[in-house]
């Protein structure tokens, strides 16, 4: 049984890739320009464009039985059918608690996940959609260049509640899924093991750092105003808004990760640990 990975270049995908091909499973992982893979041993790749499939669909599905579906924007169904056409049997969609959570399922990014779980559903493959909570690596994403030029992060809303989940783990889940059936349920809700207020996510960079990290606080325009031309506004505003709502309650936590996985969630300080080198002066 080959798996297909697709979006095998992010944080998610190219970590289950490896955790396949290191199993020794038969995978093969796809991106638009298959060039830019960088596959471990053992793995096939596969040029796809989920929006717009045509004959590269048929090479890629080739005997694959199971799909890693990364969402995108756009139109899937296509890719859908023919991974019905070829025999996939199974699909777990990586998807958002944005797809879900108040003041969030009807703005831009729960849209775009809901979209695509729509598209699973009505596709009649059996499938898993997983919800993971606050990426760490959202942590190297928005703080890591004002950390390595400044020493210090500036933020709105520094007292949200977030639960970070290292990625390793939702590979470890989605590999669980992919290869075995006991956990197959409709849905999975994946969490880190702590919930930490946003500046305390950046003291733990600061612990791990050996230095101090002020925050500094910025106000709604402020944030605005400085994440201008690095994500369009609507995506901002709601990423904004999440926050602020989140300030006095707790993230949720669950055990999803220790029961699929068997070993308990991993923390943001041990991603934090492993990407010490990512928030240093270069």
């Amino acid at each position: 049984m080959t798996i297909l990975v697709t979006g095998a270049r992010g944080n998610v995908g190219s970590r289950l890739l490896t955790a396949l091909a290191t199993a020794g499973r038969p995978v093969r992982g796809s991106a638009r320009d298959a060039t830019t893979l960088r596959l471990p041993a053992g793995a096939e790749a596969a040029e796809l464009d989920l929006t717009d499939p045509g004959p590269a669909a048929a090479d890629a599905l080739r005997g694959v039985e199971a799909v890693f579906l990364y969402p995108v924007r756009g139109p899937i169904d296509g890719f859908l059918e023919a991974a019905a056409k070829a025999g996939v049997r199974y699909l777990v969609l990586l998807s958002s608690p944005s797809a879900y959570e108040a003041g969030e399922f009807a703005r831009p990014i729960g849209l775009v996940h809901r979209a695509v779980e729509r598209a699973v559903a009505s596709s009649g493959l059996q499938h898993t959609v997983l919800y993971p909570s606050w990426l760490a690596t959202n942590a190297q994403r928005d703080w890591a260049d004002q950390i390595r030029t400044t020493g210090r992060v500036a933020m709105a809303f520094g007292d949200a509640s977030v639960t970070p989940i290292h990625p390793d783990d939702i590979a470890q889940v989605a590999a669980d899924l992919l290869t075995r059936d006991t956990f197959r349920a409709r849905m999975q809700i994946l969490t880190g093991p702590q919930p930490l207020r946003l500046r305390e996510a950046v003291a733990t960079i600061g612990d791990v750092l050996g230095v101090e990290l002020p925050v500094d606080d910025l106000t709604r325009d402020q944030a605005l105003e400085r994440e201008q031309g690095r994500m369009p506004r609507p995506i901002v505003e709601t990423l904004l808004d999440v926050a602020a709502a989140s300030i006095g309650q707790t993230a949720p936590v669950t055990n999803t990760v220790e029961r699929i996985t068997g070993h308990p969630a991993r923390s943001f300080r041990s991603w934090i640990e492993t990407h010490r080198t990512d928030f240093l002066p270069s």
